[in-house]
């Protein structure tokens, strides 16, 4: 897999979850469903609009796991069950913040991923506990401050970073390539980056 960045990942209107991932030039990467009302995560990667053909699923590790333990490890893998990899909340942390580590096939260190502006869910959150009020002002606040998150490698160098469009459904991210890496980190990147991207926008 080979990406032209900056890729755009857009959840569409719908009933369940779904994202498209397209490219610098315009052309479809992946289309994301997400089973919903699950005690156990499922993430489906599709490379077509009709979602015929399925290249990649992701599921939360563990019984029960996904949308009642936040710290599961969402293990990504291709449809022949090849591994690709995993992407691994970092602890208490990510109770405030955005924090996660992004794993290769042998669970060895690849990635870590952070939120650039932990504060910003820090004052969203406690707009939110406005009542009715609040709900407003923290919709006025999520159109005009908008997070992004940083990817560096295992060096400490800053490789990718996602950015949240402005919108008040908060439905759009970009991702930019910060260095060139030639593609061989593509796959890993992408489907770490969609599930960052699902967990962080159910948290608001």
């Amino acid at each position: 897999m080979s990406l032209a960045f900056p890729l755009t990942l857009e959840f569409k209107f719908s009933l369940f979850t779904e994202l498209r991932v397209t490219d610098a030039r315009g052309q479809l990467v992946a289309v994301v469903k997400e089973k919903t009302f699950s005690v156990r995560d499922e993430v489906r990667i599709y490379r077509d609009e009709q979602k015929q053909v399925q290249t990649h699923r992701m599921k939360a590790k563990g019984f029960l796991a996904g949308a009642l333990d936040w710290k599961a490890s969402r293990l990504i893998e291709r449809m022949d069950g090849t591994p690709v990899g995993a992407l691994q909340a970092q602890g208490m942390r990510t109770l405030w913040a955005a924090g996660y580590d992004l794993l290769g096939p042998n669970g060895e260190p690849r990635f870590a991923i952070r939120d650039d502006h932990p504060w910003l869910g820090l004052i969203e959150g406690a707009l939110d506990a406005i009542p009715f009020i609040g709900d407003f002002i923290a919709m006025g606040f999520d159109y005009l401050v908008n997070p992004t998150y940083t990817v560096t490698d295992t060096g400490g160098q800053a490789a990718y970073r996602v950015h949240k469009k402005r919108s008040f459904m908060a439905r759009r991210f970009t991702v930019e390539e910060l260095q060139p890496r030639a593609g061989q980190d593509d796959e890993l990147v992408l489907m770490g980056l969609i599930q960052l991207i699902l967990r962080e926008r159910e948290r608001g």
